[in-house]
């Protein structure tokens, strides 16, 4: 017999198997015992959470011969036919792979037919998002006005690509990561079950390598089970995933605070021989901050804070968040790794002087170089102090002219249709963003905007202005991938305005006479600008980048 992978072997069978998703458990069931299914459900949730497992013991329940509380006999024909995937009546589909109008309408045909054996035609379309713009209408009319002996079970872990017609025809259950205590309690379960040796420390770094997902978590078992040959410890995991131990990064520290230069980047080779993932010790070292100011926070009293500085240890969580963000798409990561390593040594043994200021200081005093130390690092300072005020009179970069023309036609066409309405959906939005936020992209965007203030808005474009130019080029530079954030997280298109706030008001007292003399305003096109902006975008290569072709 073939092996079986873990992940099949243990998915559940009944709803009384299913792991960490109790609310929507508890409501399918309640819908069967009182007989109030409806005709169309859209499970939602990150990937390894239950969503198709759920699915087929929901659509063998429904059709159940012996069916009591909402749980399944698994004696009848129906429910052993459903365990071996043989229910004609139950069909599965992947969107991912028949995403066309064709597979939709091949639905539509055999839609009128009766079931077969069962009470109910179930449908479980996974990836649901996958489906062309032509098969999500196709499918509209059916989930509108299907037969009463079907049943529509649609799955999908990217709800924002899921037009809002099909979600609001659908009864929509949200599925939560799964709990680490209740991924813990599972691992040992199976691992007790299969006879493999394991440590906690190993199953609790599974379960943080998953992330909430226990499919994920189940398989990357059975992976170690083959390697380890059923005795897995933390340094099989670590080696697997390509993570490292905290020990590891607490030596990586150790050589940076005692400015250990040539020991810090031999570190840096070891981790490439050894195969790890730069993203994933960025990732790694981050979470390693994180718990040591959680521990200052707790108990005053942590080694690591001590010695680089609370301070210190939050530029340096930014400054890798921001490495992150970078080098999650370079072919050759460890280029920005050891750039970061940099960084953090400038940070770490306070030696961050730019070196253009130095090299200011230099000329100014080419014929006074018999200065001591303490002149210099006066110099230094007044220079740096000198440029601090120019940044806050600054005018924008020239580069930005024509980011400013086109935010000039986007204020221009919002202010042409604001509302109040829209402003107010905006600042709710802006008020519970913090708790959408899904990833380290979203929290950078966050904090940028954070330092914004939204000042109009209508149903297709909002207005937000900055007092700091610098926070204005920045918008700028990220313009694309915050206008994908914003439609996103409020699942429209929506054009985004960025703005000087004293230009703001200029411009808005301008427009305010306009509407009170009732003059026309004439919505402009934006699309020439718009997309040279995007051309210049895509040739343009960053530092980095040429840093990265020159090491290739």
């Amino acid at each position: 017999m073939l092996y079986q992978a873990l992940y099949r072997k243990y998915r559940p069978k009944t709803f009384d198997e299913v792991c960490g998703q109790t609310i929507v458990v508890n409501t399918l069931k309640n819908a069967i015992k009182n007989n109030k299914l409806t005709h169309a459900y859209l499970f939602i949730g990150p990937r390894g959470t239950g969503k198709t497992s759920i699915a087929k013991i929901f659509a063998k329940t429904i059709n159940c011969e012996n069916v009591k509380d909402g749980i399944s006999c698994e004696n009848c024909d129906i429910c052993k036919m459903s365990n071996n995937n043989e229910n004609v009546d139950i069909i599965e589909m992947d969107a991912a792979s028949n995403n066309g109008v064709d597979e939709i309408r091949e639905i539509k045909n055999h839609i009128s037919l009766m079931p077969t054996f069962s009470k109910y035609k179930i449908y479980i379309i996974d990836e649901v998002h996958m489906l062309s713009a032509g098969a999500f209408n196709a499918l509209l009319k059916t989930l509108e006005e299907p037969p009463k002996h079907v049943i529509f079970i649609l799955a999908t872990t990217e709800i924002q690509k899921v037009p809002l017609t099909i979600i609001s025809r659908c009864q929509n259950f949200e599925f939560k990561s799964i709990p680490k205590p209740l991924m813990i309690e599972k691992i040992k379960s199976i691992c007790e079950s299969e006879n493999i040796k394991i440590t906690d420390e190993a199953i609790n770094q599974i379960c943080i390598d998953s992330a909430g997902g226990l499919r994920d978590a189940i398989g990357l078992l059975d992976q170690l089970n083959s390697y380890s040959n059923s005795d897995i410890k933390i340094d099989d995991v670590l080696l697997l995933n390509g993570r490292i131990s905290d020990n590891e990064i607490t030596n990586l520290f150790d050589n940076l605070c005692n400015n250990n230069v040539d020991k810090v980047f031999e570190i840096s080779d070891s981790f490439e021989e050894l195969g790890k993932d730069y993203t994933f010790i960025c990732e790694d070292v981050v979470n390693y901050l994180k718990n040591n100011l959680i521990n200052y926070q707790i108990n005053k009293n942590n080694e690591l804070i001590e010695k680089v500085g609370k301070d210190n240890v939050i530029n340096i969580t930014f400054e890798i968040t921001d490495y992150l963000n970078k080098m999650r798409n370079i072919k050759n990561k460890k280029i920005y790794f050891d750039l970061l390593l940099i960084r953090i040594l400038d940070i770490v043994n306070k030696t961050n002087v730019r070196v253009d200021n130095v090299e200011k200081v230099v000329i100014k005093n080419k014929n006074s170089l018999d200065l001591n130390k303490k002149e210099v690092e006066k110099q230094i300072e007044v220079e740096e102090k000198k440029e601090t005020n120019a940044i806050t009179k600054k005018e924008p970069d020239e580069k930005y002219k024509i980011y400013n023309e086109l935010m000039d036609i986007r204020l221009n066409n919002i202010l042409a249709e604001a509302d109040k309405e829209s402003l107010k959906e905006y600042l709710e939005f802006k008020n519970h963003l913090e708790e959408q936020l899904d990833n380290l992209d979203d929290r950078k965007y966050f904090n940028l905007l954070s330092d914004c203030t939204i000042k109009a808005g209508s149903k297709d474009g909002i207005i937000i202005t900055a007092s700091n130019i610098n926070i204005l080029n920045e918008l700028f530079e990220d313009l694309f991938n915050l206008e994908n954030f914003f439609i996103n997280k409020l699942s429209k298109d929506i054009k985004v305005c960025f703005y000087d706030e004293k230009l703001w008001e200029e411009k808005r007292n301008i427009y305010v006479n306009k509407i009170k003399n009732k003059e026309k305003i004439d919505i402009l096109d934006e699309n020439d600008l718009y997309n040279k902006i995007k051309e210049n975008k895509s040739e343009k290569k960053s530092e980095f980048e040429d840093l990265l072709e020159i090491g290739e």
